[in-house]
């Protein structure tokens, strides 16, 4: 059988046998005459637009009772393949009908309401016409045998087990004799336990979906929890290829277990369920990992800059911003070596005594700060007005 394809958008068209047709259509020819080429007011569409997390079931005002039925259970079916056989988003269901169209369903397609059409009264000659052909078509389903398999369901593995019926056995009733015996009873019928049809797990099988699964990011997958509670480690096995040694992880039971309550703070759960039986069978065990320390790399970018391919321009903006004071005077190697090992032990003491600096180091600091000269001022008034900024 060949796998369906699953698009992020596409229409079904609901017949009156309970069977949905796809619509061979693109997003754009469903658009076009404001969707009155496929929006029939006789017809139930199930439309499916993956993008926005929608189906829509729009409903058309003259569309049939059985019809509206059938586009609910529809809907959910595709819902739920959507989400396990294409891994696409949960769609929500919004039921639309014709004529009380919500702006969400309108501006989704770019759609703009118009007039409703005109309602058919059902006990009209009109809507018999119309529906003859869809009545018709139940009534031969309706006469049809259908064939079902009644026997045991077929396990994960593969294997199908038979019932067993004994043959009856003839009985033969002379009419000539009237003695009276124990009538031989036809053997019973030995039919299979079906109470508990839920297929058994297979172990190999399950564990390689879950380790081919993608783990999250700074976690790591530490255990795994599968069938009837059996608990599994990874083992790391070392063998040799052509003389090379090759590392291969193995998820093996785990033997021992340690007794009592085990707490698992710091862990992430996640389950695998079997859509069939409703059943959790699997259980994966995620440890977190510690995050980098951002210090370090910090730290690391620092030492990787090369602040020789800098401008000067470029190197004071960097000190500004990271509250680096720079002496007016200092060249470009000088600023380099400043930004790299801090200011020499010896200088801190000149820069905090502001009568060692010229006039025109106090007259660029003022410049480089924002603070405003005035063309009397003599040296005095600038190393007052440096100190007070710095305050």
């Amino acid at each position: 059988m060949m796998a369906k394809t699953y698009e992020n958008f596409m229409v079904y068209e609901l017949e009156s046998t309970g069977e949905k047709v796809k619509l061979n259509l693109t997003e754009e020819e469903f658009r076009a005459n404001n969707g009155q080429n496929v929006l029939d007011s006789n017809q139930v569409l199930v439309i499916v637009k993956e993008d926005l997390r929608r189906i829509y079931i729009w409903t058309g005002v003259n569309s049939h009772v059985r019809k509206k039925f059938i586009a609910s259970r529809i809907a959910a079916e595709l819902q739920n393949d959507l989400v396990s056989k294409a891994h696409f988003h949960r769609c929500k269901i919004i039921s639309v009908d014709q004529g009380d169209e919500p702006d969400e369903f309108t501006k989704a397609f770019g759609l703009t309401p118009i007039e409703v059409p005109k309602f058919i009264e059902r006990d009209s000659e009109e809507f018999k016409q119309i529906h003859a052909n869809i009545i018709k078509e139940v009534a031969e389903i309706s006469d049809k045998k259908v064939h079902r398999w009644s026997g045991a369901p077929p396990t994960i593995d593969g294997v199908i087990e038979s019932p067993v019926i004994g043959k009856e056995v003839d009985k033969k009733i002379s009419d000539k004799t009237k003695q009276i015996t124990t009538p031989i009873k036809p053997p019973i019928p030995t039919i299979p336990n079906t109470l508990d049809s839920s297929p058994k797990i297979n172990n190999k099988h399950l564990i390689e979906k879950i380790v081919n699964s993608e783990v999250p990011a700074n976690y790591k997958r530490q255990n795994l929890i599968i069938g009837n509670f059996q608990l599994y480690g990874a083992a790391t096995k070392t063998a040799k290829v052509f003389g090379e040694e090759v590392e291969e992880t193995v998820w093996e039971p785990v033997s021992s277990i340690p007794k009592g309550t085990i707490e698992l703070t710091d862990r992430t759960i996640r389950l695998y369920t079997n859509s069939s039986s409703r059943k959790i069978e699997g259980i994966e065990i995620l440890q977190k990992l510690d995050a980098p320390k951002l210090v370090e790399k910090v730290n690391e970018k620092k030492e990787e800059l090369d602040y020789n391919s800098w401008t000067v321009s470029n190197l004071k903006l960097f000190c500004k911003k990271n509250n680096i004071s720079v002496p007016s005077s200092y060249r470009k190697a000088q600023i380099i070596e400043l930004i790299l090992k801090g200011p020499p032990q010896e200088s801190i003491d000149n820069w905090i005594d502001y009568n060692k600096w010229t006039v025109k180091q106090l007259k660029d600091y003022c410049t480089e700060n924002n603070i405003e000269l005035l063309a009397s001022y003599r040296k005095a008034d600038l190393i007052k007005l440096v100190k007070e900024h710095q305050k």
